[in-house]
């Protein structure tokens, strides 16, 4: 029974593991896209998941210079990932690579605060 648990862990952990790897490639390329490339990208998932656009947009439809630079639609791309879950029922659109899209990013996200959560700071404070 033992053995049984201890292959199923070693399955688990490996499919988590390819999961990360396979997200971590796409991030490296989707996150400096979102952030540094055209605003296209980050207007169209502020239409679908912001809760208040015209926090972010004048009433002439365009960006407010304060939410234009890279570091600014980059955290918040990366908020509305680690949201998702939680926020997806304001997207009007019914892509399915919208949605894809956003669940492998939260996905990624999430397990990745997960390693730093039950990995990193168990070992840095001497609990494991």
């Amino acid at each position: 029974m033992n053995e049984a648990v201890k292959n199923i862990e070693i399955v688990i952990l490996g499919l988590i593991s390819i999961y990360a790897m396979a997200w971590a490639v796409t991030a490296i390329i989707t996150f400096p896209v979102i952030s540094l490339g055209s605003y296209k990208y980050i207007i169209f998932i502020d239409k679908q998941l912001a809760k208040d656009l015209d926090k972010y947009y004048a009433s002439n439809g365009y960006m407010r210079p304060k939410y234009q630079a890279s570091w600014d639609v980059g955290s918040r791309f990366i908020n509305y990932c680690l949201m998702y879950p939680f926020i997806r029922k304001r997207a009007t659109t019914d892509s399915i690579k919208f949605k894809a899209f956003m669940w492998w990013n939260s996905l990624g996200l999430w397990l990745f605060h997960g390693v730093f959560v039950f990995v990193a700071l168990p070992k840095m404070f001497n609990f494991a």
